[in-house]
């Protein structure tokens, strides 16, 4: 890294000391400087023509945004000067020297950066767990070196580098370690420029093309859209990369800051949410249940002016709901009321009503843990569920009315529009995990409302408390169920909403994160969209911290909402049934076709080699063929579903095969894991052929021995669980009548 620096400097190193002839010398010296970076200019073009033509079109005619000039010692070297600024780039004589020092510097104590996983418990019974827990166990097993450099394993998955400068570090960067995938953002356009006419880009791209390593430029991207830009490239090269990392920052600025900040607060989430193969097989089946079972979706069509700025109380159980219990009771009428998950059983008890109630989940046991406990049945009569496409039934068969979503990180709904287009007018969700408050607020604002309001939506605890819910939630209060330990594992510090710290966890992390960054997006495109946080959790950025008592004034000269009305808008326009024959499912999943797909993976696994650079060329090879069949509609849902399982277990593979500087070792150690891949694959056509009737739970009938699936080659199967009941203690709520409170 650089600090700039004035010109005067410069003119006293190189200048004060000159002679005549010395200054003669360096005129030419320039002279033959600007003739060697025109021609460098016009060969780098000519090579960005021929392997990323876009960035050569870009660049052929480009004008910058600042002016600068290059300048050089005697030595010849180009460095660049901004004289508006009167600044240069590199503060020295030779900026090459000075690059390969400081890249030097850095490989002398960069450490293998990987992300590990942990044995997961499966409590559904699904062949995802049975291979991923036994990759961890292998994984596990393995003597690894915690203080393993990148530079003594002279080869390494990833690296995200931000600021390109001249580019004279990445020449010795490879010189030292073979990047398998190198993502380069750089913010500024200006100076990506300028090293097309100082580094030899022809040469180094010639190299990456003939040694088939990955090289993906980002050139000044927008930061609301960044990230998005870095997920597509490992999307289409292999999500298991970015499990991998190592992050080179060339220069500081107020851009590279800015820009580092942006993809710190999100890279991780690349891999943390894959997604895996039973859970889109569920999800699928669910799917097409809710279509031939007649239940109404969300339309795309705007929401009515008359509703759009209606306040909504997006509610959670978080322990901050009970401050706002009295507010929320008294103009809960004022509002369109949104339950999130136990948030129900914790607003029958405080006597509000909501007019939606949220379901993130697709398992079958949240209906009898979270609904069929409420004493009064009749609470739920008029409630509408918010749900996506991927719903069980069992949470569904509580409800008269439904408004369901169509999510859009699943394949099933996707593809299912790719045939039929006019599921082009149902709305699609963002961003819904990956605990309910997510799906709280995306269906709140997917379905058009801009006035919201987050209560108990906590994603945590303030330190000191030993309150993880609201007190009214008889759910975790009076039936044994624990919310301590697992998901509620507090292993982060996170800034409060009013001040002062919180405790939070991994998923509740991301949670906020997620809320953050769906506002974040919206917001571009809908100025009017706004949420304010009256909970007293975590803060979360794009909300507005709140008070309820700084509230009441606005809610007093508010008018009632006729509900009634509202309701009849939403069941009659806002959402409608799916007129989908039956049969057609079927010939939509062709278990023939799937099993041509994973035997063509199989055989891209044949023959694996005995060294890391070209054992990480397989694993990109097997996910871009993945990534080639989500581009087509005929491939699209294969693709998917497979895509999340594999990236885990490749993530698991490359830990194997950097835990060590022995590479035979570790290449021998990820051949374990990868012989669990190829027993993945020759499974999962087997599950594929049951679509599309693999609703959870019901499932176990396919597992008449009692096990989860197929041995693999490292154990048997293990047990199919016995089934998973949430509540643990028996209560009779003396609450057998809602009654609606004001006070």
């Amino acid at each position: 890294m650089h600090q700039d620096y004035k010109k005067e400097e410069i003119d006293s190193l190189n200048n004060n000391e000159l002679s005549e002839n010395n200054i003669e010398e360096l005129k030419e010296t320039q002279m033959q400087m600007y003739q060697f970076l025109d021609e460098r200019f016009c060969n780098n073009l000519e090579s960005f023509k021929k392997y990323y033509p876009e960035i050569a079109k870009v660049f052929e005619s480009y004008h910058p945004a600042r002016h600068f000039e290059f300048f050089c010692s005697q030595n010849g070297i180009p460095n660049l000067f901004f004289p508006e600024e009167n600044e240069f780039f590199y503060k020295t004589e030779d900026p090459i020297q000075y690059c390969q020092d400081e890249m030097d510097k850095y490989l002398s104590t960069a450490k293998v950066q990987q992300t590990r996983y942990q044995h997961e418990y499966d409590p559904f019974g699904q062949i995802h767990f049975k291979y991923s827990n036994h990759a961890v166990a292998i994984e596990n097993s393995l003597p690894r070196n915690k203080e393993l450099l990148i530079k003594d394993v002279k080869s390494f998955p990833n690296c995200l580098m931000i600021g390109v400068g001249l580019g004279y570090h990445l020449a010795r960067l490879y010189e030292q370690v073979e990047i398998e995938n190198l993502v380069l953002v750089e913010p500024d356009p200006d100076i990506f420029y300028a090293s097309m006419f100082a580094f030899d880009w022809s040469n180094l791209l010639d190299y990456l093309h003939e040694s088939e390593h990955l090289i993906h430029f980002i050139i000044g991207s927008n930061l609301d859209q960044l990230f998005l830009e870095i997920e597509a490239v490992y999307k289409k090269s292999g999500l298991f990369l970015s499990g991998s990392w190592f992050t080179y920052i060339h220069y500081i600025n107020e851009k590279t800051k800015l820009t580092w900040n942006e993809i710190n607060k999100h890279f991780a989430q690349i891999h943390e949410a894959l997604g895996f193969f039973d859970d889109h097989l569920f999800a699928t089946s669910q799917g097409i249940e809710l279509i031939n079972r007649n239940h109404k979706f969300v339309l795309n069509k705007p929401l009515k002016e008359e509703y759009k700025n209606l306040p909504v109380f997006v509610i959670g159980a978080g322990p901050s709901l009970d401050h706002d219990i009295p507010f929320l009771r008294k103009y809960q009428d004022k509002a369109i009321v949104v339950a999130c998950g136990t948030a129900i059983d914790s607003l029958y008890h405080a006597g509000i009503k909501p007019d939606f109630y949220v379901n993130l989940e697709r398992t079958f046991n949240i209906g009898e843990s979270t609904l069929e406990i409420l004493p009064d049945q009749k609470f739920l009569e008029d409630i509408i569920i918010f749900a996506s496409d991927t719903c069980h039934r069992n949470t569904l068969k509580y409800f008269k009315n439904t408004a369901i979503f169509a999510k859009n990180d699943e394949p099933f709904f996707p593809y299912l529009t790719a045939y039929y287009p006019e599921l082009e007018n149902i709305q699609e969700i963002k961003l819904s995990n990956p605990v309910v408050g997510n799906a709280g607020l995306a269906s709140a604002v997917y379905f058009g409302f801009e006035n919201i309001y987050l209560f108990g939506i906590d994603n945590g605890k303030k330190i000191g408390s030993t309150q993880m819910h609201s007190a009214y939630t008889s759910l975790y209060s009076n039936r044994g169920v624990v919310d301590s330990g697992g998901s509620y594992q507090m292993e982060k510090v996170l800034p409060g909403n009013f001040g002062g710290q919180c405790e939070s966890s991994f998923f509740f992390a991301m949670s906020g994160h997620n809320i953050s960054f769906l506002l974040q997006m919206e917001q571009i495109n809908n100025k009017n969209l706004t949420c304010y946080n009256c909970s007293d959790g975590i803060f979360m950025e794009n909300t507005i911290p709140t008070h309820s008592e700084e509230l009441v004034k606005k809610f007093e000269s508010l008018r009632d909402i006729d509900k009634k009305k509202f309701s009849e808008y939403v069941i009659g326009e806002k959402t409608a049934a799916l007129t989908i024959p039956s049969h057609a499912f079927k010939d939509l999943f062709d278990s023939r076709k799937f099993k041509e797909i994973c035997l063509k993976a199989l055989h891209l696994l044949d023959n694996l080699p005995d060294n890391r650079v070209d054992y990480l060329k397989v694993m990109v090879k097997v996910s871009e063929y993945i990534s080639d069949l989500m581009t087509y509609r005929e491939s699209f849902y294969y693709g998917s579903i497979l895509n999340g399982s594999i990236q885990n277990l490749f993530i698991l593979v490359s830990r194997a095969l950097y835990h060590s500087d022995d590479e035979s070792k570790c290449v021998e150690s990820a051949n374990r894991i990868m012989n669990l891949v190829k027993d993945f694959l020759n499974e999962a056509p087997e599950l594929f052929s049951y679509l599309p009737d693999y609703v959870m739970w019901d499932h176990k009938k396919y597992f008449e021995n009692g096990l989860v699936g197929k041995d693999t080659s490292y154990g048997k199967a293990p047990a199919f669980p016995n089934r998973f009941e949430i509540i643990r203690k028996q209560f009779d709520d003396p609450c057998k009548v809602f009654v609606k409170k004001y006070e």
